[in-house]
């Protein structure tokens, strides 16, 4: 297994990889590289950013909160977070977890300096416009979520909502925005509460409220120089952490999606809504959460990729077997993670 990680180290010219690995009851933490240019070293207490695997705690916490008749799942946006987007169309709490809102994704699509001229709101624009010049001067900043959606406003729904799948991290900023107004606490309180306290995950937190530099650092490639950029602080589009924010560990993250796919969180119904593909979505993305199939067979998770840092964690559908996978490295050429995973969980099959 160790060549697997090497050779993935090596080709992304990453300058580490760390994975924890679960298969046949038999456990095995293992890195390639150092956490940072300096050489740290990478152990199985390292913190890193996980990306978009965020989605999958942020689903699993909207779901627990619909499990406690705190909210349903056919709840409107609207209803939750009134004036946020357009009256019309409805969209569900379901849709946004599915990416079947039509809503678009603000910041990883279309021209940013330009959608922020279109911000119907003048306050807004002009926050949009502030936020900008600070972060081109090198400033480290974080877009709030109603800039996020402002921006999204910008562009017309990819499709009318339920009819169709787009990926958007601002169905998950809203999720959070909705899952927040129903419980009275931030996201940050209800990780803890709800899933690092009860299932011990005490290396697991989630940016904006921690801001903290996790030990493994996170580098974009520059494509003009192929320098590596130290964009561990790059925050820009985290917004409330609920598609992006989480911080954790190999192993807190493997403890929390076997807890997950095993039912100890969720009741069978939701596990179930959790876990099954959208008709919209070819197979693939249910309530985020991906079915993902290797050779040995399907396993659930995410994939993740944030400023300088690429992840992947899966588990199988009993809950018995599973992995997390860390490249702390952006930019050409990207390393392919759901390869190197099908090699470490599946072997010679």
């Amino acid at each position: 297994m160790q060549v697997v990680l090497d050779e993935l180290r090596l080709g992304s010219s990453a300058p580490g990889v760390l994975v924890m690995v679960r298969r046949g009851g038999d456990e095995w933490f293992g890195s390639s590289g150092a956490a940072d240019l300096d050489g740290a070293p990478i152990v199985p207490t390292t913190r890193f950013r996980i990306g978009s695997i965020s989605k999958t705690v942020t689903s699993a916490l909207v779901l627990d909160a619909v499990a406690r008749g705190e909210l349903s799942l056919d709840d409107t946006i609207q209803s939750w977070v009134p004036g946020v987007v357009d009256d019309e169309p409805a969209i569900t709490i379901r849709m946004l977890l599915a990416h079947t809102s039509g809503i678009f994704n603000a910041g990883d699509e279309g021209d940013v300096a330009s959608d922020i001229g279109r911000i119907s709101d003048p306050d807004l624009r002009q926050q949009a416009q502030d936020l900008g010049a600070r972060y081109l001067a090198g400033e480290p900043v974080i877009v709030p979520d109603l800039v996020l959606i402002a921006l999204a406003k910008t562009h017309p729904l990819y499709f009318e909502p339920g009819r169709g799948h787009h990926y958007s991290n601002v169905n998950f900023q809203l999720a959070a925005m909705a899952l927040e107004a129903a419980t009275g606490k931030d996201l940050a309180s209800l990780l803890e509460e709800r899933l690092a306290v009860p299932y011990d995950l005490s290396a697991t937190t989630t940016a904006p409220t921690d801001l903290h530099v996790p030990d493994m650092r996170s580098y974009t490639r520059d494509p003009a120089t192929g320098q590596l950029l130290d964009t561990t602080t790059d925050l820009l589009g985290v917004g409330n952490g609920g598609s992006g924010g989480v911080i954790s560990t190999a192993d807190d993250l493997l403890d929390l999606l076997q807890a997950i796919v095993v039912g100890d969180l969720l009741p069978d119904r939701l596990l179930a809504e959790m876990t099954t593909p959208t008709q919209q979505s070819e197979g693939t993305y249910g309530l985020g959460m991906v079915t993902f199939v290797l050779k040995c067979g399907s396993y659930f998770g995410h994939a993740g990729a944030i400023a300088g840092m690429h992840t992947l964690a899966l588990v199988s559908t009993d809950g018995r077997d599973g992995l997390v996978l860390a490249v702390n490295v952006r930019g050409d050429p990207e390393p392919d993670l759901l390869a190197a995973a099908e090699e470490l969980l599946c072997g010679g099959q």
